[in-house]
């Protein structure tokens, strides 16, 4: 146990790990494959608030003893750190160039994703993957999707993200191969949104 765990107590994670992370793995897969589309996750109930349930899932199943992990201002509490630390063993960084992975409590006011590591031309797999918390995906500002993974065009809504998603979406996609990748976490499901995703909003 590590030292931020010993200062209080640590809420559950998973209840069966190996199944119910597998599912979130292959939800987040799913959803990668299938910019836009919103698919299914079942959270973990005991997370830390403000760490949504959903949220909680994903990074305890992205991340490991192996990689970083960056929390924003909304979600770095002792409690929220030292249970992604604990289920995970990951290491805490607040230095968003540093981190595999960042957790966005606070969507309205993430950070610029050009702030978090964005890979490199020979090794673009090295960029963060962000991990934002959004209200969900029935209401809020609209959007037309693009790019791999979809046939045409792709109509999504998403409340609580960044006003300016569409903006950073363009700035991101103009990085490639660089670039950051982000998974939406919802009340109940996932969406993904890949660097090659063309984002234009519509209302």
């Amino acid at each position: 146990m590590n030292a931020a765990a010993r200062r209080f107590d640590i809420a559950p994670g998973f209840d069966d790990p190996v199944p119910q992370a597998q599912a979130v793995f292959r939800a987040v897969l799913d959803a990668m494959a299938e910019p836009g589309r919103a698919i299914a996750v079942a959270g973990i109930a005991a997370a830390p608030a403000p760490l949504s349930p959903v949220a909680a899932a994903v990074i305890a199943t992205l991340s490991d003893f192996e990689t970083t992990v960056f929390c924003d201002a909304a979600l770095r509490s002792e409690a929220v750190v030292g249970w992604i630390g604990f289920h995970t063993g990951s290491t805490a960084v607040v230095d968003g160039e540093a981190a595999d992975f960042a957790v966005i409590g606070d969507a309205t006011g993430a950070p610029a994703w050009e702030t978090f590591r964005l890979g490199t031309d020979v090794e673009p797999s090295r960029s963060a993957t962000i991990v934002l918390q959004v209200a969900g995906f029935a209401g809020g500002r609209r959007y037309r999707l693009a790019g791999p993974g979809i046939a045409g065009t792709r109509e999504v809504a998403i409340d609580g993200g960044p006003a300016d998603l569409a903006a950073r979406a363009a700035a991101n996609g103009a990085l490639f191969p660089r670039g950051v990748d982000l998974v939406l976490a919802g009340p109940g499901s996932v969406m993904a949104l890949p660097r090659t995703t063309r984002i234009e909003e519509i209302g």
